[in-house]
């Protein structure tokens, strides 16, 4: 393998680990049950009713998904468009190098 493209395979690899890893970490940043709770409650509570800490903010939450996935696309974009350009290069050297020979 290249230098790049073990660069390239390495950073891919990273990403994929940091997301594997905030994926399995979900469940920690979970809200603890509030004491006191009873298995179920009672009567349907609209969310703008409900006390501010039980409420979890989704903007942020989307905010930060789109980023990453934006994120990881650009870099995907990227390295194509890296890999694209030294396929280019092999070709017009490939193409000066069959120009230069005698031809029989």
């Amino acid at each position: 393998m290249h230098g790049r493209a073990r660069c390239c395979a390495g950073v891919l690899t990273a990403a994929l680990l940091g997301t594997l890893l905030l994926g399995a970490a979900a469940p920690a940043f979970a809200q603890p049950p509030q004491p006191g709770a009873g298995a179920a409650q009672d009567a349907f509570v609209p969310v703008k009713d409900l006390p501010q800490q039980e409420q979890l903010p989704g903007g942020p939450l989307v905010l930060t998904a789109y980023a990453f996935v934006w994120a990881v696309l650009l870099v995907y974009v990227w390295t194509i468009w890296r890999r694209l350009g030294k396929v280019e290069r092999e070709m017009r050297e490939l193409a000066r190098r069959l120009d230069e020979q005698p031809r029989s």
